[in-house]
């Protein structure tokens, strides 16, 4: 592996910072492959990286972000022709190792054309992570590696910059080369060999004239071609600078040093003089005096004394539109002449200043005075417009290039081109210098490309050395990109190898079941054996028993009044059944399950049938209605949200207004209660006054006298008053937290009234319940003289700071004959009162203030003023 490391002190770049990526990048890389990273400029020979003497080598680039980066790339093409094209250009994204892809692999041989010698040079923009170019060896070609026709080793040589380009304030100095490459890829750019350098960040405006450029067209540079921030400009005015080599940017020079004075005494004159250099592209001529003066020499003179003077006028200029940019020293308009007796006459009009075209005379003269009293008025110089006959020769000029066209391409890789009209030369001028079209590659939208793979690799050697093994061979897929279609098929293909037969030992298979006991009771054996599969090929023989026994039904086998007789009760037949056991039939067919019966011995050792049980009986349409809400559960588990949830708890109100067929219905109504309240619980679902409303009337048509028997068989295994009231506390505690608003909800039914109160516990009130005024209210619970008080002292988390934001939710419900219904804890006496269960969520502090608790009760005629309650840990 070679990795260049040291930059070019080709172009000077401005220190950057970043973080490398780290990239899994394993690309078989072998000492044939070049890996540049951490480089913004760099340049190789192709007979440095692909080597005449080996075959298969490549060269990748790293781009250190390709979203803030792009990649440049000029080629220079070899002089010769070559057979066929060997070497591969493409970017891609990444390679992975598992699968061996290339992900967003994009070629640019169409771009390159490394074969194709009608251009001698080539340009590329990158915008992916990895730019490689790889030699390959052409399909059915036997000698590797190739032939160039040229015998000359120097034609065989290409060559190869790159350029790294930040997207975002780029520096001068990569502009300056990308400008040029730039202006170069679109000087030789044409339909059939467009420009692949598609945009730049870099503001490569005007039309660079680049020395390379020159020298491969024949183009020459102009002289008024300027050199600014590191970029050359075309048709740009050069500023001229003063004596100490300042630019001067445009307007009056400076005055020159003063002149000799006109007299050596009686007062003589000096003057000084300035030239004006219009600003740049205004073609405005310098507003103020071109030339001035002063008195000197005023001392007296000797009466004998006789001088020449010349006498000066001081001369201004307008600001007028200039004519002619040649001659920028040549300003001053013809002014009326006044005559004079102390002026000389004028010299003849000069030569005029073109030869072709309107061009300018001038003509001066001198001031001559005997006296210092006698001066002269007047310019001292005239100026007038001359016209040649001869036509000047004028020059062809482009006109501005037209906007660039739209891609021919919706999608992957197209080009546009723009045009420019030359205005033609006449009279003997020079024709327009430069090409009239310009093409350029694009990419609007990326297409998708479909993967496809490369050739298989050799078959691996066998897996194992005896027996049978497998074979490997793999292959790469080159995509897909954007969209395209995976590669079809398998990236590693497996084939059996077998090369011996390996010995293998003998091995017992799984036990099989247990056989039937020999004795149903008095003690048996039962037996279970296995079977050993092989060995073979000369392997060991299983280890081990073959047959396992075991002792069953040692039991005393049950004397003959130990054992109910077979019974049959109507449809119903039930078998011969030891005491101690249970017998099991079918539930009836409007319902699930089985019906239980036990065998039990009375007092006197003699066996006897119990009464069926139910309990393991669900009809059909509460079984149906379980089944929904658990799906409903399921759902909501897994975050989803199930239709319905409000349709089921009516359809189970209407049912259960009709009483329980089995004990095991109360059962399953318990159930289904629990999963609404679980699934209340989810805070993407809030049930609705209705959904209360009924899972409240539920409870009440559970509680109804019809249902009074059930009840006793239920509480064998089933629910107990404590399993009740918790359903119902919890209940209360997910509707309450869950309402919007401090408020109060009341649910009036036949069997039980419901009072939910939502409280802030800095604002709370003392709670009286049940609210006998309330609309609506059962006459079995307005005439109750059972009362409730709840003190807003209670309602306290003992923390001033932490009662600002306490919210507390206090739940009572007066039942009307749960106490006869449900045993109450381990007591068996028969309640015939009204039971008020109170919860308050969360639990106070402390309880400073006792419930008032006021209840009526009538049991055999007098008043029981007991409070029973259950034991939370039982």
């Amino acid at each position: 592996m070679r990795s260049i490391g040291s930059a070019l002190n080709l172009l000077l770049v401005s220190p950057l910072y970043f973080v490398w990526t780290v990239v899994a990048l394993d690309l078989a890389q072998t000492p044939c492959t070049t890996l540049v990273q951490g480089k913004f400029f760099g340049y190789f020979s192709s007979f440095a990286v692909f080597p005449l003497n080996s075959s298969l080598c490549s060269w990748i680039i790293q781009n250190p972000d390709p979203r803030r980066y792009t990649l440049y790339m000029k080629i220079l093409k070899p002089a010769g022709v070559c057979d066929h094209q060997h070497i591969r250009t493409y970017q891609f994204d990444s390679f992975l190792e598992s699968t061996r892809t290339y992900l967003g692999m994009e070629s640019f041989d169409d771009v390159l054309k490394l074969c194709d010698g009608s251009t001698r040079f080539a340009f590329l923009q990158s915008n992916k992570q990895f730019l490689q170019m790889k030699q390959t060896a052409p399909p059915g070609v036997e000698s590797w590696p190739m032939r160039w026709k040229p015998t000359k080793a120097q034609e065989r040589d290409f060559s190869v910059e790159y350029l790294v380009v930040g997207n975002r304030n780029p520096s001068k100095a990569a502009c300056q080369m990308l400008c040029k490459w730039l202006d170069t890829c679109l000087a030789i750019s044409s339909s059939s060999h467009p420009c692949g350098i598609m945009q730049t960040p870099c503001s490569c405006s005007g039309g660079e004239v680049l020395d390379q450029a020159s020298e491969i067209l024949g183009f020459t540079r102009k002289k008024e071609d300027c050199y600014k921030d590191g970029i050359y400009l075309e048709n740009c005015v050069s500023s001229p600078k003063d004596s100490n080599g300042a630019e001067f940017l445009g307007g009056w020079n400076s005055w020159s040093a003063w002149g000799d004075c006109t007299k050596d005494c009686g007062g003589g004159l000096q003057t000084r003089m300035r030239s004006c250099k219009p600003l740049p592209n205004e073609g405005l001529a310098c507003e103020g005096v071109l030339e001035e003066g002063r008195l000197c020499n005023r001392k007296a003179c000797n009466t004998n004394g006789r001088y020449n003077s010349r006498s000066q006028s001081l001369r201004s200029t307008d600001n007028r539109k200039r004519e002619d940019t040649d001659d920028l020293q040549h300003y001053g308009y013809p002014a009326p002449q006044i005559g004079d007796p102390a002026a000389e006459e004028w010299s003849p009009w000069s030569v005029c200043s073109t030869t072709c075209g309107e061009g300018w005379q001038t003509r001066t003269r001198f001031c001559v005075s005997s006296s210092y009293s006698t001066q002269c008025s007047g310019p001292l110089r005239e100026q007038r417009q001359c016209n040649n006959s001869a036509v000047c020769p004028v020059h062809g000029t482009w006109d501005e290039w037209s906007p660039w066209s739209l891609c021919s391409s919706t999608c992957g890789r197209g080009y546009r081109d723009r045009t420019r009209t030359c205005k033609p030369p006449q009279f003997g001028g020079n024709p327009c210098e430069g090409p009239e079209k310009q093409t350029k590659f694009c990419n609007i939208a990326l297409c998708p490309v479909d993967g496809n793979w490369n050739e298989w690799s050799s078959w691996s050697s066998c897996s194992a050395s005896c027996s049978n093994g497998t074979q490997q061979r793999t292959r790469e897929c080159n995509g897909p990109s954007y969209g395209g279609a995976e590669c079809q098929g398998h990236w590693v293909e497996t084939r059996d190898c077998f090369l011996r037969q390996c010995p293998v030992d003998g091995k017992w298979q799984a036990w099989g079941v247990w056989g039937s006991c020999t004795a149903t009771c008095g003690g048996g054996t039962q037996r279970r054996d296995r079977v050993c599969y092989g060995p073979f090929f000369g392997g060991e023989t299983c280890q081990g028993p073959k047959e396992e026994y075991k002792q069953c039904n040692d039991r005393k086998c049950p004397e003959p009044h130990e054992i109910c007789d077979e019974e049959s009760l109507g449809p119903v037949v039930w078998k011969e059944t030891p005491a101690g056991d249970a017998a099991a039939v079918r539930c009836p067919r409007n319902a699930t399950g089985l019906i239980l019966r036990r065998c039990i011995l009375d007092e006197e050792g003699i066996a006897y049938w119990e009464p069926p049980t139910y309990i393991k009986c669900v009809s059909i349409d509460y079984r149906n209605i379980q089944m929904m809400t658990r799906e409903h559960l399921s759902k909501a588990q897994r975050g989803l949200m199930g239709d319905g949830l409000s349709d089921v708890l009516q359809n189970l109100v209407e049912i259960s207004q009709d009483g329980t067929s089995y004990s095991g219905d109360l059962l399953s109504t318990m159930d289904v209660l629990r999963n609404m309240t679980e699934i209340f619980r989810r805070a993407y679902y809030s049930p609705t006054s209705g959904d209360v409303q009924n899972f409240v009337q539920i409870i009440s048509n559970l509680l109804s006298e019809e249902n009074r028997e059930k009840w006793e068989e239920a509480q064998l295994i089933g629910p107990n008053a404590k399993e009740l009231f918790r359903l119902v506390e919890d209940f209360i505690d997910v509707i309450g937290f869950r309402m919007k608003d401090f408020r109060d909800s009341y649910q009036v039914t036949d069997n039980l009234v419901l009072g939910i109160h939502k409280l802030p516990a800095n604002a709370a009130t003392d709670i009286t319940f049940p609210m006998k005024g309330w609309r609506g209210m059962v006459d079995w619970a307005k005439n109750s003289e059972d009362k409730v008080t709840v003190s807003k002292s209670i309602l306290s988390s003992g923390l001033s700071e932490s009662d600002d934001s306490s919210v507390f939710v206090v739940g009572t419900v007066l039942y009307r004959n749960v106490g006869n219904i449900l045993s109450l804890q381990r007591n068996s006496t028969v309640l015939n009162s009204k039971v008020i269960s109170v919860t308050v969520k969360p639990f106070p502090r402390s309880l400073l203030t006792p419930l008032e608790i006021e209840f009526s009760h009538l049991y055999n005629g007098t008043t029981n003023q007991t409070c029973i309650l259950w034991d939370e840990n039982d």
